[in-house]
């Protein structure tokens, strides 16, 4: 992993202001080369920390004033749900030890995929698509959040079920936020979707915290150009493939449990589905959240974003082999137009144009 975050942060003036099955996951311990990564600020300081690196995080639960069952099947693979994925295979390179897999299932649909880490208790990062709105009923925010209980008891319920009067010795539960000053941030945002996808999105495994301004300008600043570019991409008959992340520990602990991330980050690509006659996300009971139609732009694209989490630091949007270089892991998509050193000066220049409502010729 290459160790530190070097240079400068270059900002975008253009840009807006800116998840089931589980299965337990081990490798040889290599912590100490790939933990730490630095992240310098608008005056040059650099700030280590050594969060592990993100793992595949794909959330489902989400907010439920009154939640119905949410199943959960213990998997030893990927396979149930790696049409997350772009070529349905998973972000490579992040570390597995102290992680579980969690193909994220809500009302008998997948709704993303988490990879977390039990010993942090967060996620490392999550991976979803759009569109992708499965279900029929209304959004709703569940209080308090969903756990999965099959993380501390492979042998529990397959049910995602209420954290409201839980304890756990390797997640968050919803009493470790209360009182904190924290967020529950979410990685796959709630906003991206409707119906029962939205409300899948509230799950605890699917939340790091967030100091609450860092977590709005994060929403302003990187959430809504990616939804803005996710548009753009359906319009072309295009999947959006997303996978969102955190790195980067801190001192700080909520209630001396919950790791606290310095830094955010996602990555997006746009291409067409591998088997587009064989994907849920595709198929006729799909309902997109799209209301308005968008701008026509007929070509693959990709890019990235990162923020150091502090209200003052603004998101910036850099390439995907340079997110992948920061971040010390291997290739987060297969294959997409803008992720080699040969097509990626091309297509960052075209994704600045859409983000300022142009069309590249």
């Amino acid at each position: 992993m290459q160790r530190y975050l070097r240079g400068s942060w270059k900002f975008l003036k253009q840009l807006a202001p800116l998840q089931g099955s589980v299965s337990l996951c081990a490798t040889e311990d290599r912590a100490a080369e790939r933990e730490s990564l630095t992240i310098p600020t608008r005056k040059g300081i650099s700030f280590c920390g050594n969060m592990g690196t993100p793992i595949l995080v794909l959330f489902l639960l989400s907010p439920l004033l009154n939640p119905g069952p949410v199943q959960g099947e213990v998997i030893q693979d990927l396979s149930q749900c790696d049409w997350f994925f772009e070529g349905k295979v998973p972000p490579q390179g992040f570390d597995t030890q102290n992680r579980v897999k969690i193909c994220q299932r809500y009302k008998n649909h997948y709704h993303f995929v988490t990879l977390y880490r039990t010993d942090l208790r967060i996620p490392v990062y999550s991976a979803y698509r759009y569109p992708c709105t499965l279900g029929v009923d209304k959004r709703l925010r569940p209080s308090p959040w969903f756990y999965e209980p099959q993380i501390d008891d492979p042998h529990a319920s397959a049910e995602m079920i209420s954290s409201n009067g839980t304890t756990s010795a390797h997640q968050a539960v919803d009493a470790d936020y209360v009182g904190s000053g924290y967020d529950r941030g979410h990685l796959y945002p709630f906003f991206f979707n409707k119906k029962d996808s939205a409300t899948a999105t509230c799950t605890l495994t699917n939340a790091v915290p967030q100091k609450r301004k860092a977590n709005e300008n994060w929403a302003k600043e990187a959430e809504s150009t990616v939804l803005t570019l996710a548009k753009i991409c359906h319009k072309s008959r295009r999947s959006m493939y997303v996978v969102t992340g955190s790195a980067n520990s801190t001192n700080i602990k909520l209630k001396d449990k919950i790791m606290v991330p310095e830094a955010a980050w996602t990555a997006l690509c746009c291409t067409f589905p591998p088997a587009q006659n064989n994907d849920p996300c595709l198929n006729s009971k799909v309902v997109s959240a799209e209301r308005s139609p968008s701008r026509v732009y007929n070509k693959d694209f990709s890019a990235a974003f990162l923020k150091r989490m502090e209200p003052e630091e603004p998101a910036f949007r850099l390439r995907v082999r340079e997110l992948q270089q920061r971040l010390g892991v291997g290739k987060i998509f297969t294959s997409c137009r803008g992720t080699s050193a040969d097509d990626e000066a091309e297509t960052f220049k075209e994704v600045t144009l859409l983000i300022k409502g142009e069309i590249p010729d």
